[in-house]
């Protein structure tokens, strides 16, 4: 690596979060990513998977080039990178730069889970649950497909998981998942959470619990716990609100509450 250049390991650590944070609604995340596009096309022309991985995941989340995307995760996937397939098994699924072709994506999805891809078991079990796959998977091997993900960061998954135990009517377990995925940055999960804690549905209500996952639901761009605010601190203390607005990381907002609440 030419001199005075940042190591392979911090480039693809960067990368990794600024992607991240680009799929969870960062608007910062765009310059960080056009800053690390030279060192990471660098990076896999010498050969790095993980690099040529990533450009295609920039190509697709942020550039919205599936053609690009395919490219990349097709150099990947050809040689066995687990984040490569997992791509290409996503643009086959959804038929997205190529023909849509789902025995092949179910066959790269399964390649890159038994390689530990958190991100394909994931895809691998909603395919199984929603009758787009080939083969058969009993539940609970959807189940601990779903929590592998779940336990590895991977916050849609345990979001799956909240609905599952919820439909299953074992709401406290739903709502240790729903919280999981909402510590995640999962919006839907994030609402899921706050309602059941102003409703005590699978546990003791909790005002303070519910109003700081509603306001959390507007740093990842969703408005709907706006009402739902106005309305629950009716019956809650300054305290109280002061303490979930806190929590939320915008302490600012408990003041406009309090003073909406007096009116």
């Amino acid at each position: 690596m030419p001199s005075g250049s940042a190591p392979s390991s911090d480039v693809l650590g960067s990368a990794q979060q600024a992607l991240g944070a680009a799929q969870r609604g960062d608007r910062d995340a765009k310059a960080r990513l056009d800053q690390l596009r030279g060192p990471l096309a660098a990076l896999a022309e010498a050969g790095d998977l993980e690099a040529r991985s990533l450009l295609g995941g920039i190509a697709l989340e942020y550039d919205e080039d599936a053609v690009a995307a395919l490219l990349h995760f097709t150099l990947a996937a050809e040689q066995g990178h687990p984040a490569g397939q997992r791509g290409l098994g996503y643009l086959l699924s959804a038929g997205r730069g190529t023909q849509r072709d789902p025995e092949r994506a179910e066959r790269l999805f399964t390649l890159a889970a038994e390689a530990g891809d958190s991100h394909a078991m994931f895809n691998l079990a909603m395919m199984h649950l929603t009758d787009t796959a080939t083969e058969r998977m009993s539940p609970q091997a959807m189940m601990a497909l779903l929590m592998t993900a779940a336990e590895q960061d991977v916050p849609e998954a345990a979001g799956v998981l909240g609905e599952w135990f919820s439909e299953l009517g074992r709401e406290a377990d739903a709502l240790t998942w729903y919280e999981r995925a909402a510590e995640g940055g999962h919006g839907p999960s994030m609402l899921a959470t706050a309602v059941r804690y102003r409703d005590a549905i699978g546990t003791d209500r909790d005002a303070v619990r519910s109003l700081t996952w509603f306001l959390m639901m507007l740093h990842v761009g969703n408005g709907d716990g706006v009402h739902e605010s106005h309305e629950l601190v009716s019956d809650m203390s300054d305290q109280q609100i002061r303490e979930a607005a806190r929590r939320a990381h915008s302490p600012e907002w408990a003041e406009a509450l309090i003073t909406s609440r007096r009116r």
